[in-house]
C-alpha cells in the first residue's frame, strides 16, 4: 500500500509541475542587423573587418563579431532586451589610400550606450575618429595616497601628456581640462555628442608650436602640487610620487580670487587657470572617484560660453568646448559597475572607460599601455577607446613605466 501511494503522490506531482511550466512562455529570438559607416568625407562608406562588441546590460553577456565586405554584422536568435554596442575600426597604412582617400594610420570608433531590441529589424552606426599619433593622455592620478595616520591626502595627483609621434611636437598652449566628478547618475550633457562641458580648464603657458619642444617618446607632467610627496615636510611619506623640478614640468597654482589656500612650489612652474565650476576649494581636485580629462588644442578658452547642467537645480557652470578641439580624451569613473550611459565625454572622444576603483587614497593610477616599441621609442595604444587603452597602475609612474 505504501508503494501505491508515493506512486499516486509522484504522478500527481508531476502532472502539477507539468500544468506550471504553462505559465512560463517561451520567449521569442529576433534577428538583427548593425551596419557601420565610414566618416563622410571617406572614399568608401561602409566599414568592413570592423570590431564590434555587444553586450546585453541584463545579463552581462558579452559578444564579439566582425563586420563582413557589406559592413554588416548580423544578429541571429538574439534575446529582446537592451544592448550596448562599441565598435572599432584600424585603419593601416596599406589600406588608407583605398578606403580614406590620404595616407597615414588612423582609428575609428563609435558608441551606442543604449540599443533597445525588441523586434527584428536594423540599426546604422556612424564611426568616427582621426589619425594615430601626436600628443596623447600617457597616465592619470586622481585618486591621492592615505597618510600614516590613514587620512587622505590629494595633492600628489598628475596628468602626464604623451608625445606618441615621430615629430617633435610643442605643448606651448595647448589647454586641458577636466568634466564634472563622480559616475554614478547620468549627465544630462551626454545627450550633445558635439560638446564637451568643463569643470575645469587650465592652459600651458607659451605660443603654439614654438614653446615646450617634446621629442617622440617622451612626455610632459603636471602636477596638483610640484614638490616630491614622498620627502616634502608638507608632503606625505606614503605617497607614490616624487613630482619636484625634474619630473613635473608644470604644477596647477589653485589662486582664484580671495582664495590663497594653494601653496605655489618655486621649483615648479605654473599653468595658467582658465575656469573652476568652485572657486572655494584649496587645490584642483578632478575628483577621486574620476571625471572625463581631455587635451585641447591651443586657443583662447577665456571666451568661451559657460553653462549650467540642463535640469539641474545647482547653479555650478562648466565651460562648453566643442569636440573637434579635443586632441584626446579618456572618460575614468568610478568602478567596473559604471555603465556606458554615465559618460561624460562623447563616444568620438572616447569610446569606453578607465577606471582605479576603490576611491580616494588607492594610491593607484590608470596608464596607457604600450603598444609597440620601435628603436627603443614606446609607442602607445591609441584606439579612442580607453576600456582597451588603458590599465590600472599600481605604483604611479611620472616620466617612466612601473617595473
Amino acid at each position: 500500500m505504501k508503494k501505491i501511494s508515493c506512486y499516486i503522490y509522484l504522478i500527481a506531482l508531476l502532472a502539477l509541475l507539468s500544468g506550471c511550466r504553462k505559465d512560463f512562455a517561451p520567449v521569442n529570438t529576433l534577428s538583427y542587423t548593425l551596419t557601420l559607416r565610414y566618416p563622410g568625407t571617406y572614399k568608401e562608406l561602409f566599414a568592413q573587418g570592423a570590431a564590434v562588441t555587444l553586450k546585453n546590460t541584463f545579463t552581462g553577456q558579452t559578444t564579439q563579431f566582425t563586420s563582413n565586405g557589406k559592413g554588416e554584422v548580423d544578429l541571429h536568435d538574439i534575446l529582446p532586451g537592451i544592448y550596448t554596442v562599441t565598435a572599432s575600426r584600424e585603419i593601416t597604412e596599406t589600406e588608407s589610400l583605398t578606403i580614406i582617400g590620404r595616407e597615414g594610420k588612423a582609428f575609428l570608433n563609435a558608441t551606442v550606450a543604449s540599443l533597445r531590441i525588441q523586434e527584428s529589424g536594423k540599426t546604422q552606426i556612424q564611426l568616427s575618429g582621426g589619425a594615430v599619433g601626436g600628443f596623447v593622455i600617457k597616465e592619470f592620478y586622481y585618486t591621492g595616497s592615505r597618510t600614516p595616520n590613514n587620512a587622505s591626502y590629494l595633492y600628489d595627483g598628475f596628468v602626464e601628456i604623451y608625445n606618441n609621434s615621430t615629430d617633435t611636437l610643442y605643448a606651448g598652449g595647448l589647454s586641458f581640462g577636466a568634466t564634472k566628478a563622480g559616475s554614478s547618475v547620468a549627465t544630462k550633457f551626454i545627450e550633445d555628442q558635439q560638446n564637451i562641458y568643463l569643470a575645469s580648464l587650465w592652459t600651458i603657458p607659451g605660443s603654439a608650436g614654438v614653446h615646450h619642444p617634446v621629442p617622440p617618446g617622451k612626455s610632459l607632467v603636471i602636477a596638483v602640487d610640484g614638490i616630491n610627496h614622498k620627502t616634502d615636510p608638507n608632503g606625505n611619506p606614503n605617497a607614490p610620487t616624487d613630482l619636484g623640478a625634474g619630473i613635473a614640468d608644470f604644477e596647477t597654482y589653485f589662486n582664484p580670487p580671495g582664495n590663497t589656500n594653494d601653496t605655489d612650489s618655486p621649483d615648479v612652474p605654473n599653468v595658467t587657470l582658465i575656469h573652476s565650476s568652485s572657486l572655494t576649494l584649496f587645490d584642483w581636485l578632478p575628483g577621486v572617484n574620476g571625471s572625463g580629462l581631455v587635451i585641447l588644442s591651443p586657443d583662447d578658452y577665456t571666451g568661451y560660453e559657460t553653462v549650467t547642467e540642463p535640469g539641474a537645480t545647482a547653479s555650478t557652470r562648466y565651460v562648453k568646448v566643442p569636440v573637434d578641439k579635443v586632441i584626446d580624451g579618456i572618460d575614468c569613473v568610478a568602478n567596473s559597475t559604471i555603465t556606458l550611459d554615465k559618460k561624460r565625454l562623447p563616444g568620438n572622444i572616447d569610446a569606453g572607460v578607465a577606471f582605479v576603483g576603490g576611491g580616494a587614497g588607492t594610491g593607484k593610477s590608470v596608464v596607457r599601455k604600450v603598444r609597440e616599441e620601435i628603436n627603443g621609442v614606446k609607442v602607445l595604444m591609441d584606439t579612442n577607446n580607453s576600456s582597451a587603452d588603458f590599465s590600472i597602475n599600481d605604483t604611479p609612474s611620472p616620466k617612466s613605466y612601473s617595473k
